[in-house]
């Protein structure tokens, strides 16, 4: 056997395989980062919350669940995670219309009624196309907070840093896509292929507002790894909690908001100068910034 004609043979065959897999990823990379739910939302379940729909800059139409604050309120712009969509997230409202708090909910492009294919891009503007809409109904940007979940973690930080808002709220946080990918999938040249980045490393440090991340110490999709890292690049003020046990998803039910409230009343007050909604429940809870 001629291993020195072999040798050649074998190494470009492979190098050949690799480059294939490699287009073959890169073809396919938003069926395997991108979960969109397309069944409609239908009406909110609750009342006082109406389900409304804008439009970003290209024309597309977003979907998304509206409830108006109370005196001494804010109001959330929640951005959902990738695997749920506005209607499958009803746990979540329910401490919010209870503590009076606002919230546009928007269903991410693809999603639940909404326009379009998910990716960065479309993203973008639909989270700025949803801020927009909030200003343009008489909410002060200082009365409104940041809220990404999980996917919609890199949007929202992107949405904070250009914008002065008050405050960003981060649930289960991954560092960057790019970095959260790349560990998964060390032998891909990630940095060349992956299409939707979210570079929430590069966009944290022009963040202004006050920041709190939550993520639980049982989280095996996106581990605490990558939040830690982020926050140690954040701004001040800044909170960090871990809710022991809890997994990907499941930050509600761990008492996400029990944290939520406490630091919102430790580092925010109605652009109007009013009393917060938060004062009388501000000790139900500690949080070290």
């Amino acid at each position: 056997m001629n291993l020195s004609g072999l040798l050649p043979k074998l190494l470009a065959g492979a190098v050949i395989a690799y480059a294939a897999a490699c287009l073959g990823l890169y073809i396919i990379q938003d069926r395997m980062i991108f979960f969109p739910d397309t069944t409609p939302a239908g009406d909110p379940p609750y009342e006082g919350v109406r389900q409304l729909a804008y439009e970003t800059e290209d024309g597309a139409s977003i979907t998304a669940w509206y409830a108006e604050a109370s005196a001494g309120c804010p109001t959330f712009i929640f951005l959902h995670g990738n695997g749920t969509h506005i209607a499958q997230d009803t746990a979540r409202y329910a401490p919010m219309l209870e503590m009076g708090t606002g919230f546009l909910a928007v269903s991410w492009p693809g999603y639940a009624g909404s326009d379009g294919a998910p990716g960065e891009p479309a993203f973008r503007k639909a989270a700025d196309a949803s801020a927009d809409w909030l200003l343009a109904s008489g909410v002060e940007p200082a009365d409104i907070i940041i809220h990404g979940d999980s996917i919609g973690s890199g949007p929202a930080t992107r949405l904070a840093s250009e914008r002065q808002f008050g405050a960003l709220v981060l649930e289960e946080p991954y560092f960057s896509l790019r970095d959260l990918v790349g560990q998964k999938v060390p032998f891909m040249p990630i940095g060349l292929i992956l299409k939707s980045t979210f570079r929430s490393d590069l966009w944290i440090g022009d963040v202004k507002t006050p920041l709190l991340i939550v993520h639980g110490d049982a989280d095996t999709l996106i581990p605490q790894s990558q939040s830690r890292r982020l926050f140690e690049l954040a701004n001040e003020p800044k909170t960090y909690e871990s809710l022991p046990g809890a997994q990907h998803s499941t930050l509600v039910e761990a008492g996400l908001y029990d944290r939520i409230w406490p630091f919102l009343a430790a580092n925010w007050s109605p652009a109007d100068g009013s009393v917060s909604c938060f004062t009388a429940s501000s000790n139900s809870s500690e949080t070290t910034l």
